[in-house]
């Protein structure tokens, strides 16, 4: 198919997703992080201490997987594992000071991902766009299958193995 000015939106879509995937994995690589490895540092920099299984649900991911992703992370020395205080059997993951270091580099990347993409686009067609792929996901997940789902578990009921091999 020759790319020209009528290339479907939807194939548009699926190029811009995958291009931004190439070049923000390429730009987490000089960080040595795999992309899940990378969202649990966002995850746990946005919300706080999590229990590993909170930790899981929000990656879209089992709790065995997550159990393997922490131990690698705890190993490198960006979280810290803690006991609730209120519930022995419960372990709270936290990032470290190293971890919020990289969680800021990785922001970084993510704010460098934006200012790419919107080059040569004003900061109104930017709130424009952003307001049209809302408008999108949300028809996109208003089918009768995905009802009442939130986005990581429809994750994992289109793609089963969703952050198995990310971690």
């Amino acid at each position: 198919m020759k790319l020209t000015e009528d290339t479907p939106v939807f194939i548009l879509l699926h190029q811009l997703l995958h291009l931004s995937g190439y070049q923000a994995a390429r730009r987490m690589e000089r960080l040595g992080m795999k992309p899940g490895q990378a969202g649990i540092l966002m995850i746990l920099r946005c919300e706080g201490r999590l229990s590993q299984k909170e930790l899981a649900k929000k990656m879209g991911i089992t709790p065995p997987s997550m159990t393997v992703a922490l131990k690698k992370l705890d190993g490198q020395g960006y979280i810290l594992k803690e006991t609730d205080s209120r519930d022995q059997r419960i372990i709270r993951v936290r990032l470290s000071d190293k971890g919020s270091e990289y969680a800021e580099e990785l922001y970084n990347i993510m704010e460098e991902m934006e200012e790419l993409l919107y080059q040569g686009i004003s900061y109104e067609e930017r709130l424009f766009m952003r307001r049209l792929f809302l408008e999108m996901r949300k028809n996109l997940m208003s089918g009768t299958e995905f009802e009442g789902m939130d986005f990581h578990s429809v994750m994992r009921k289109v793609h089963p193995q969703f952050g198995e091999d990310i971690l």
